[in-house]
């Protein structure tokens, strides 16, 4: 492909040295930074032979002799926004009011002095919907939940006795607010089938340090020896002796609970014997769920916990999430790997994940197939760096652009199925529903790139930050077999969101950024060999729950981390 053409090329050079640019003609227009004024003059006299349209059109085609190194249709970044509820006589669309907040401009890190910090005390729509104290909220449902039973709890408070007892110290230890305790406790037990029966809610909300509902599960799962052990080894715990005789007493007038008790001491005479383990959970049972709220759960713990949803490992995703991690000591964040922007809005939407990061191009065609999944979606986001479609095809496909496709013949490698690559590409038959026709497949990145390296027919889209290690590999790798040639479908800057956000915008993967996989203008080898692109922002969203948890100091210190960790970031993936 580099070599395609040579015949023209050697007779533009002919041009070229034939004094089509006198000496002292002033270019129609100022250079631009990182070109030659002779880069000018070539572009602009080609231009004129051919006409602009025609010589916008000849970019990749035709003869193939150059590549402008400025998109057409720059646009500015548009920031993500947060849409907040709408009164009746507001309308649909209007930005003076607080219907939808904005999320602060960032400005550009500065390659001359180094990175330029933004100012901590920055204010932006992360932290305009922190109004109340987290702290009481979280206390207030506590005591809602303690108050579906019919008695107070008088001993999950006085928990001394367990000072020596590991499964003790390992759920005080581990602490989380009391919103998120009773979310994962009944996320269990509603996972497992069960509800807790009318005559549980007659006794304490709680035994000494245990919760109550794991006695109470118990007497319904007795044909599972992991279950009615928990009876065997803690007979001579003190919370467990308090549960029996609250369980005996009401028994008294529920014959279906007595037989139950009875069928329980029937199974753990079986265990005698045996010997009795004190710490004895059954398998797959948490200490955050088995122990009392009061041991577990608190309303403003020392370090706050949060669980956050990356990416693959090694990619971008997941560098900002190490960034993130460092630059927060008096937090504990957790990092998940995912296949990507689809996963991690499925794991935020069922709580399994605080903060998640995501393309919003993905985010918005998931918002279209599941509307009801808005109302947990519209927390707070901050937008982070930009993110390019980059499109790879094999050298000898014949494929110049990314309208070059041909749904009878090629084959797309979108990622792994639910990543944000394969995100994108739902984006795009969004777009144009002739993309639904082409044969496209999930597979690793790296599976893909050896696909694209062996077959014409085979192409591989992937979505992500500049500088990614997935593609600096292939720019080894795969040197002289593979190429970058542009998304040219520039339409799709026009498409909007459900909230008025542009989705796409048309940039420019900057010269030489991966130096064998990009084509320049000359022979394939020298010239700009800059490739125009779609790109979309990379989100960051945290849920509210987790704000409504923690509360504003804690959401104050992660914004602020946030800022300074895009900050290090940008000077990973470059700037667009």
């Amino acid at each position: 492909m580099r070599l395609r053409n040579s015949l023209l090329i050697l007779a533009g050079f002919s041009l070229l040295t034939g004094g089509f640019f006198p000496l002292g003609t002033t270019p129609k227009h100022p250079v631009a930074p990182g070109r030659s004024s002779h880069d000018v003059r070539l572009t602009e006299t080609v231009s004129d032979l051919l006409g602009p349209e025609e010589a916008v059109a000849r970019r990749r085609g035709g003869f193939g002799l150059m590549r402008s190194s400025r998109s057409l249709w720059n646009r500015k970044r548009t920031p993500i926004r947060r849409p907040t509820p709408t009164r009746a006589t507001m309308p649909r669309r209007t930005t003076s009011t607080g219907q939808r907040a904005t999320t602060p401009t960032r400005r550009s890190t500065s390659t001359a002095t180094g990175s330029s910090r933004r100012p901590v005390t920055k204010r932006s729509a992360m932290s305009t919907r922190i109004s109340q104290d987290a702290s009481k909220r979280a206390l207030s449902n506590h005591k809602t939940q303690q108050s579906k039973f019919a008695r107070q709890s008088t001993s999950a408070a006085n928990t001394s006795s367990y000072k020596n007892n590991s499964l003790y110290n390992r759920a005080s230890d581990g602490r989380v607010p009391y919103g998120r305790y009773y979310d994962q406790r009944d996320r269990y037990y509603s996972g497992s089938g069960w509800s807790a029966p009318g005559y549980a809610f007659r006794s304490y909300p709680s035994f000494g340090m245990w919760d109550a509902l794991i006695w109470w599960s118990m007497l319904d799962h007795l044909s599972d020896r992991h279950r009615y052990s928990m009876a065997y080894h803690h007979a001579s715990d003190p919370g467990y002796q308090e549960w029996r005789r609250e369980a005996d007493r009401i028994s008294e007038e529920n014959e279906e609970l007595k037989k139950k008790l009875g069928d329980l001491d029937r199974q753990v005479a079986t265990l005698s014997g045996q010997p009795v383990d004190t710490n004895y959970l059954p398998p797959g049972v948490d200490p955050s769920v088995a122990l009392a709220a009061e041991v577990v759960g608190s309303a403003d713990p020392g370090r706050p916990q949060l669980v956050m949803n990356t990416g693959v490992e090694n990619g971008n995703y997941h560098r900002f999430g190490n960034i993130l991690q460092a630059g927060l000591p008096e937090f504990e964040i957790i990092l998940n790997n995912s296949d990507g922007s689809e996963e991690n809005l499925e794991d935020l939407i069922k709580n399994e994940s605080d903060a998640i990061l995501v393309q919003n191009d993905v985010l918005n065609a998931y918002l279209r197939k599941n509307p009801d999944a808005k109302e947990k979606l519209v927390g707070l986001q901050a937008s982070l760096y930009t993110e390019f479609v980059q499109f790879l095809v094999n050298e000898d496909s014949g494929i110049y652009k990314f309208t070059d496709l041909d749904p009878r013949n090629h084959v797309i490698y979108v990622g792994p199925d639910g990543s944000g690559t394969h995100g994108a590409w739902e984006g795009f038959v969004l777009q144009d529903e002739k993309y639904s026709d082409f044969n496209t497949r999930y597979a690793s990145y790296e599976e893909a790139l050896k696909q694209v390296a062996s077959d014409p027919e085979a192409v591989m889209l992937f979505v992500g930050g500049l500088n990614s290690d997935l593609l600096k590999r292939a720019n080894i790798n795969f040197a002289t077999r593979i190429n970058m040639v542009p998304m040219d479908e520039h339409h799709f800057s026009e498409a909007e969101d459900q909230f008025g956000n542009t989705i796409y915008s048309v940039g420019t993967i900057p010269h030489e950024t991966y130096a064998n996989l990009q084509d320049g203008w000359i022979f394939g080898y020298f010239g700009d060999s800059s490739v125009e692109t779609l790109k979309v922002e990379a989100v960051l969203i945290l849920s509210q729950r987790w704000v409504d948890a923690y509360g504003s100091r804690p959401m104050s210190v992660f914004e602020d981390a946030v800022w300074r960790s895009i900050d290090e970031i940008e000077k990973i993936v470059g700037e667009d």
